[in-house]
């Protein structure tokens, strides 16, 4: 699978592939940062690097 275009028109490589890319815990940015995150394109692209294209999914919450 090729790799998406970031907004500047170079490709987007997952973290795995980036030697200096740094850990993140993806799990709790996207439930504190979701919604500013994915607001705009520039979000999606960090979240797409650094955790995956898994995460560009909002989280759903389970209200009870």
């Amino acid at each position: 699978m090729e790799a998406p275009n970031t907004t500047a028109g170079g490709k987007l490589l997952p973290c795995s592939m980036d030697d200096a890319c740094s850990t993140l815990d993806c799990v709790a940015v996207m439930e504190d940062y979701a919604d500013a995150l994915l607001a705009s394109s520039e979000g999606e692209e960090f979240v797409a690097h650094y955790c995956g294209r898994q995460y560009l999914r909002r989280p759903t919450t389970v209200e009870g």
